[in-house]
């Protein structure tokens, strides 16, 4: 198949919904499909990478949290119908909506990563406000792939009329040999996510205080609020004990996960909660804010994985759980699905929207 896959952003940028992107066309690649990445970025231009076509498209408005291309939405209204299947990903990002409105006979599938809300007062207003074009983009679609249950069920509480064209396909994990930390050596702290406020790295860094020196908190992410976050560590007098990474390619990532004792993300909103998955994978004791999406990946993982809910409002409550995970040590790693689970399900709705013409579509599983 010939797939379009439309994203607000692609690798080397990163982010939960940037790894999805980038692991389901590395596996959609590996299956035999002919992928193209259609995003948007500073400047046009287009590359290959890792055997992944992918076309950058300039700008028109570069706003941070509402990033538009005109020329990616003349692009499409031109090119779409050179797709057998066109996937877009993010309904809290305008590319999605280009990929609907821009795009008439193509089949469109989405994966929406819909958290409900927007994650400051004034983003939560103006998501209210996108709602009618958030609802276009979903009538639009033949298909709508939700990471959890969790999510599925908000949308639909949102959007009800899209429940018989929804489906749940959970994200996956890497697969990662287990490891054990080395007695004696600093009990190294894993955070990883873009920096936005509503990760709540903040809260996780101010728990810090509350732990000794042989404790260290590895940040790893890029995004708005690093640099105040920054300045919280050096004002709270931790910054040789909170050490932000920013992007960090693959194997040095494998890296600072294997020399992890413990995972947090106190995260208040997630479609699927990847970093949690990707700990819980490698074995890591993992302290998480008790939001859906975590309880569902902590039912995806079974028994015999540690993991511990604490209030990330509660500095003692999170520190004391930060504590007890870096003295528990490494566990089994979590048998979660994996990028190959994902791409065979992904591709199977494929299948099902490229085989009935776009006005028909509406019925891919419940």
């Amino acid at each position: 198949m010939r797939i379009g896959v439309v994203s607000n952003a692609y690798h080397p940028d990163i982010g939960g919904v940037e790894t999805h992107v980038r692991r389901l066309c590395a596996g959609l690649t590996a299956a035999g499909d002919d992928v193209e990445v259609i995003t948007q970025h500073a400047a046009r231009s287009v590359e290959n990478i890792d055997g992944v076509l992918v076309r950058r498209f300039p700008l028109t408005v570069p706003a941070g949290n509402y990033r538009f291309s005109l020329p990616l939405l003349r692009w499409l209204r031109t090119h779409a119908e050179t797709y057998d299947v066109l996937h877009a990903h993010s309904y809290h990002a305008l590319a999605a909506l280009c990929a609907a409105l821009g795009n008439s006979r193509t089949p469109l599938v989405f994966t929406p990563h819909y958290h409900g809300t927007g994650h400051t007062r004034f983003r939560a207003a103006l998501h209210r406000l996108y709602r009618p074009l958030g609802r276009t983009i979903l009538n639009r679609s033949s298909a709508i792939v939700c990471v959890t249950a969790a999510e599925r069920e908000l949308l639909i509480r949102h959007f009800p009329e899209v429940a018989d064209r929804t489906v749940v396909i959970p994200n996956g994990t890497d697969p990662r040999p287990a490891a054990s930390a080395v007695p004696g050596q600093v009990r190294r702290i894993l955070c990883v996510g873009r920096l936005e406020q509503y990760k709540r790295v903040d809260r996780v860094i101010r728990a810090m205080a509350h732990l000794g020196p042989e404790h260290r908190l590895d940040v790893v992410g890029t995004g708005p609020a690093g640099a105040q976050w920054r300045q919280l560590a050096a004002r709270l007098g931790l910054a040789g004990q909170v050490v932000f990474h920013g992007r960090l390619d693959d194997a040095t990532f494998a890296s600072c996960l294997a020399q992890a004792s413990a995972a947090v993300s106190a995260s208040a909103h997630e479609a699927f909660g990847m970093s949690v998955a990707d700990a819980l994978a490698a074995g890591l004791p993992t302290v998480a804010a008790p939001i859906p999406a975590h309880q569902e990946v902590a039912r995806l993982a079974g028994d015999g994985v540690w993991l511990r809910y604490a209030d990330p409002d509660d500095e003692a409550d999170l520190a004391a759980a930060m504590i007890e995970a870096t003295s528990t040590g490494r566990k089994r790693p979590a048998t979660l699905p994996t990028w190959d689970h994902v791409v065979r399900g992904i591709r199977d709705v494929y299948t099902a929207v490229a085989s009935k013409p776009v006005a028909a579509a509406g019925a891919v599983g419940g």
